[in-house]
């Protein structure tokens, strides 16, 4: 009996040692930890990016065919493995883009993204009607049914004014709030869960539109930096140097953060650029997300004119991508 004892002892030993080390000792392991689980976490058979290339796509480009499946075989062809489409037009409550259409995506081993805008120009009035917010919940509850497997809330902030009379803790209480609200109702569909954030919220603290970094850390799987240089009218320094804001914008947001991963949308579009050729721009921007460590970018441009971006992202990933991925991109299109 105590020989039997004394080998249970010891199993229990054992199995605390060895879970002392799977714990993650810095932010940075726990970072890696949960990117490691999430695969598991949110579907059993799909497989989310390690590493974001992706492009915005509007409603009007998303919902039809020919336009999106000629947006695909260019995506591929640059090495691109993410679309973020608007789900939503107008004052419409439906999703949008058709189970088809995120199917053709889905063939065509992109990972498909809705993007879903909550307050127009920010939240201009409180509080805000219920059946307003369960509206913009059916929509993304339709874009999961579609088979997105991201939804992106967008404009989930305050109108940038101190009009409204309330505090900053009940600011960012309303915003966190919501998004714990959407993330618990959508958990069923196994899909992440990514919030847009302006580019001055890594960089700053106590802001009035309700965002902070730290508050949404844990509650949205991906935080989403706006980091176009063109918006930081404040410094020129940032303004007119490309690689630096992006750089300090995702530096900043990944160290204030320690469980959600950084997505950030840059500049695809030309907007004081300082005099800088329009290709070097895209490219420093593409190279400080990479030197700075987050977990991918977004190209941002509104009028769908991705030619220079596309092949700037294509030359920049020719030299970096291995043979097996660039094959697989360069396959012929299933659309």
């Amino acid at each position: 009996m105590k020989r039997f004892s004394c080998a249970i002892l010891l199993l229990l030993t054992i199995i605390s040692i060895d879970s002392l080390r799977s714990l993650p000792t810095n932010a940075s392991e726990k970072k890696s930890e949960k990117s490691k689980s999430s695969d598991t976490f949110f579907s059993r058979d799909y497989k989310f990016p390690d590493f974001y290339r992706g492009m915005y796509l509007t409603v009007n480009t998303a919902m039809d065919m020919r336009k999106l499946s000629d947006m695909v075989s260019r995506a591929k062809q640059s090495y691109i493995n993410t679309l973020v489409m608007d789900a939503q037009l107008g004052k419409n409550r439906r999703c949008m883009v058709s189970e088809e259409n995120v199917s053709l995506v889905l063939k065509n081993g992109l990972h498909p993204v809705a993007r879903i805008v909550m307050f127009p120009d920010g939240l201009r009035s409180f509080p805000i009607d219920e059946s307003y917010i369960n509206d913009r919940l059916a929509i993304a509850e339709e874009a999961c049914k579609n088979g997105f497997k991201e939804i992106q809330f967008d404009y989930i902030r305050f109108y940038d004014s101190s009009r409204l009379k309330l505090t900053l803790q009940q600011r960012y209480d309303f915003i966190e709030g919501l998004l714990k609200k959407m993330k618990k109702s959508l958990s069923k569909y196994n899909v992440k869960i990514a919030a847009d954030v302006f580019g001055r919220i890594p960089l700053n603290k106590n802001d009035l539109i309700g965002q902070r970094m730290e508050g949404l850390d844990g509650i949205v799987d991906v935080i989403c930096p706006m980091a176009y240089p063109s918006h930081y009218t404040w410094s020129k320094k940032l303004q007119h140097d490309p690689y630096y804001t992006v750089y300090i914008t995702c530096k900043n947001a990944d160290e204030r953060t320690k469980y959600s991963e950084i997505v950030t949308y840059i500049q695809a579009f030309k907007m004081k650029m300082g005099g800088m050729p329009y290709e070097q721009y895209i490219n420093d921007q593409i190279r400080a997300i990479h030197d700075s460590g987050v977990k991918g970018f977004i190209l941002w441009n509104a009028s769908q004119e991705y030619a220079i971006p596309l092949s700037v992202t294509k030359s920049f990933y020719s030299k970096k991508l291995s043979k097996k991925e660039k094959d697989r991109y360069q396959s012929d299109d299933e659309s």
